[in-house]
């Protein structure tokens, strides 16, 4: 049995799912698993592992009009710092230390990485944001300054892994021995989804904002309908269907669909390839993560982007819905097997390796 802390970002739904699954498979194979998290990575890995999490100072973003606000998160996050460290330095002696990790496992969550670094004790990365420096990529000059801001913050984020798993959706060269590329991973209910052809197009919005400018564009689709998430009420204004938030709900609407439209995020992005669903991406503007996602997908073939979701957008994502989803060589599907196979091999090569077959 090997003693592994698990560092969990707190922003983004994608960090916790995925750390949700593998630590989950790492606890059936008999090891001992302390969880950290902040904020939405907190409050999700405690419905699930209850006393196993503690909780960690983590960074944060500031979003203003819809948008990640650089100068304001990094304002926000310097204030915080203080405060943050003394949580950390708190949670390090009465938690970390007594523990004695074999191994510590982030998920792109800085503190216990570097806490690793420090004490000599073998981390590895499980993320989708090292995609921004690991892999050589394809980039658009207009997007230069997010993508310098993004790779810096990934870069600095921690250093000295013994190996990046980087998880992405399309095979990339590689830039140096110790990362390895590896499939998305989706949770086991949306691999227990039927993936089906309903009538409707799912919209989630992120922000919640601009509901007016939105009921105008997909009005002058009045034979499509629409199912929209993300504005908090529920209630069907002529194509346009409002539904709060529900998992189920959601995921059922998801399966249905005819397409999807949504920002660039990972996790969604995966669950729509899971169930071959075109997408429409319009990634958060300054998030260079999203913008390169949005990017690829569009070039394989998945689907369209777009900074808004005007008329135009719009109505050629409804000209091109019923292409074929392609078969690429290039993309990696979602494929939750292939990744712990992957995982497996990486613990293997430690200095004290760790088994994750299950008995």
């Amino acid at each position: 049995m090997a003693k592994i802390i698990y560092g969990v970002a707190g922003e983004g739904f994608g960090h916790s799912s995925r750390s949700h699954l593998t630590g989950q498979r790492l606890i059936d194979a008999g090891h001992d698993v302390m969880f950290v998290g902040s904020r939405k990575s907190l409050l999700y890995l405690k419905q699930y592992f209850g006393q196993r999490v503690r909780e960690i100072f983590g960074l944060s973003f500031t979003y203003i009009d819809g948008r990640i606000d650089k100068s304001e998160t990094l304002k926000q996050n310097l204030l915080n710092l203080p405060e943050g460290n003394r949580i950390n330095d708190e949670l390090f002696h009465k938690h970390f230390e007594p523990f004695g990790p074999d191994l510590v496992i982030s998920d792109f969550e800085p503190f216990s990485a570097w806490w690793a670094w420090r004490k000599d004790v073998p981390f590895i990365s499980i993320d989708h944001e090292h995609v921004l420096t690991l892999c050589k990529l394809e980039h658009r000059s207009k997007n230069w300054f997010s993508r310098i801001t993004a790779s810096v913050v990934t870069e600095c984020h921690y250093v000295g892994a013994v190996a990046y798993i980087v998880i992405n959706f399309f095979k990339a060269s590689l830039r140096i021995d110790s990362a390895v590329l590896a499939p998305p991973v989706v949770r086991p209910i949306v691999r227990g989804l039927r993936a089906g052809k309903g009538e409707h197009i799912l919209i989630y919005s992120t922000s919640g904002k601009g509901e007016e400018e939105l009921r105008a564009t997909l009005g002058k689709f009045a034979s499509q309908k629409f199912f929209i998430y993300g504005f908090k009420k529920s209630g069907e204004f002529e194509n346009c269907v409002f539904k709060e938030r529900s998992t189920e709900g959601f995921l059922a609407d998801l399966a249905s669909a005819r397409g999807v439209i949504a920002s660039a995020g990972f996790s969604l992005l995966s669950e729509c390839l899971h169930l071959k669903k075109p997408m429409c991406l319009l990634p958060v503007a300054g998030q260079y993560e999203q913008i390169i996602n949005a990017h690829y997908i569009e070039k394989l073939g998945l689907g369209i982007a777009g900074e808004k979701l005007d008329e135009e957008l719009l109505g050629r994502f409804l000209d091109q819905i019923e292409k074929p989803i392609p078969d690429d060589e290039r993309i990696l599907w979602p494929d939750n097997d292939k990744f712990f196979g992957i995982l497996q091999e990486v613990l293997h090569k430690l200095a004290k390796p760790i088994s994750i077959e299950l008995t």
